[in-house]
């Protein structure tokens, strides 16, 4: 009897083995494509058309290399500087664990910048906040969103800071995203909107093939909001073989480099070793666009301080409110 189970799973291991990918870092199981690449910014309409509304309104990932490189923030270099200059403001939220579980938690007592600073490069926190006001006024928005619309669906902005080596959850946002990267590196990889029936088919449960839980289905699962519960740097591709038909993309971004990540793709994130620095603005996409908006010369190329703007946030929410009702919890990375 004892041989026989030595049998079986000397079995079991020699298939494991076999498989690509298994219990290896998030992807290992195929070759992924590289995400689309430009050296500019497309101009508003062609922003809407090419990347936002493509196939068939799913739009498709591209990376601005250098958008933000003109930036003041691109200088955000040294944290006796950003000490010196932004300590006291507030920020909104440090998360426990570089890699994300969903159920880390805030860590107590950052309440300033400073606090921050402080604290990270000796600790496994990592902040997503909320862009302090005063920071705001270093930051810009992209040309594609200077007129057409997008400017009156804004939803929040966030400030992502890390001493390196974070990662994330798989998840979507619900929500448009542009994420510019100020400092370090990190990977982004991409699944297709297309996959969700089989993604999320039976949440929470052996039967599902990808680890999809859904925190609002079940509140005795951990964390929050809905994600792939697997770890991405060992995935185990015996007891989540669906993701062995999964196709992929990625970008690499560079300080200065942008990426737009469209609502309900798929995403993980994962930065290299080394301070990081990048922000990104949610935004929900206008159902048409605005073309009026731009022959106006209304146009202008805002900065940051409008982002944070109370009445500009308080327009976007009453006019997308229909919308914003039927989506979930956003799922920052």
């Amino acid at each position: 009897m004892t041989r026989l189970v030595g049998l079986l799973l000397g079995q079991v291991w020699h298939a494991a083995s076999e498989v690509r990918g298994h219990l290896q870092p998030f992807g290992g199981w195929a070759d992924g494509e590289p995400v689309e690449e430009r050296g500019d910014v497309p101009d508003p309409e062609d922003f809407y058309t090419e990347y936002c509304t493509s196939d068939g309104g799913h739009g498709r990932p591209v990376v601005f290399r250098g958008a933000a490189a003109s930036w003041k923030a691109i200088k955000w270099t040294d944290d006796e500087d950003l000490l010196w200059r932004f300590g006291s403001q507030r920020v909104t939220g440090v998360e426990h664990n570089l890699k994300e579980t969903r159920a880390g938690g805030q860590v107590d007592g950052m309440n300033t910048f400073g606090d921050f600073l402080n604290a990270y490069n000796n600790s496994d926190i990592y902040m997503v906040s909320n862009v302090p006001k005063k920071m705001m006024k270093e930051v810009e928005f992209l040309r594609c969103m200077e007129c057409g619309g997008y400017l009156r669906f804004l939803d929040t902005q966030n400030f992502w800071m890390g001493r390196g080596g974070s990662k994330s959850v798989v998840h979507y946002d619900d929500q448009d995203n542009i994420n510019c990267m100020l400092a370090g590196e990190k990977r982004f990889v991409f699944m297709h909107p297309s996959y969700k029936k089989d993604f999320e088919a039976h949440p929470n449960s052996a039967k599902n093939r990808f680890g999809w839980v859904d925190t609002d289905l079940d509140r005795s699962i951990p964390g929050y909001g809905a994600f792939m519960r697997i770890d991405v740097d060992k995935v185990d591709l015996i007891k989540y073989p669906g993701w062995r038909d999964v196709k992929w993309s990625y970008a690499d971004l560079r300080p200065g480099d942008c990426i737009y990540i469209p609502y309900q793709w798929y995403h993980q994130v994962t930065a290299k070793p080394g301070r990081s620095i990048n922000v990104h603005v949610w935004y929900w996409r206008p159902a048409a666009f605005d073309a009026e908006s731009c022959k106006s010369g209304a146009g202008a190329r805002p900065r940051g301080p409008e982002l944070g703007g109370s009445a500009k946030r308080e327009e976007a929410r009453a006019g997308n409110a229909g919308r914003i009702a039927g989506l979930g919890k956003n799922r920052p990375e």
